[in-house]
């Protein structure tokens, strides 16, 4: 994919920016750059490789990067209501923001 100068403007219009010709010229430029870098990645033969659900190689920070799932106790619906809430509601009363 070939990002030109006119894709940089319309993305800048989407994101309301105001971009002089030198940040244009430079945008298309550093974007190249990177879709240039993943165009080599995808050349890379991984049909051996198989695919990683956490990055983690090391197995003791591996360990406790997860927990166990544990049901616990939660807090009652009384208890996170308001006082001023209506007695047996299922609802939070938030304040008005739109009129």
């Amino acid at each position: 994919m070939t990002i030109t100068k006119e894709i940089i403007e319309y993305i800048a219009m989407l994101a309301r920016l105001q971009l002089d010709e030198n940040e244009k010229n430079s945008m298309v430029a550093d974007i190249s750059k990177i879709i240039s870098y993943f165009d080599k990645l995808k050349e890379l033969d991984t049909s051996n490789i198989d695919a990683m659900e956490f990055l983690v190689m090391d197995e003791d920070v591996f360990e406790g990067a997860l927990r166990d799932d544990i049901v616990g106790k939660s807090y009652d619906r009384e208890d996170l209501l308001h006082p001023e809430e209506e007695e047996g509601s299922e609802y939070f009363t938030v304040p008005r923001v739109v009129e």
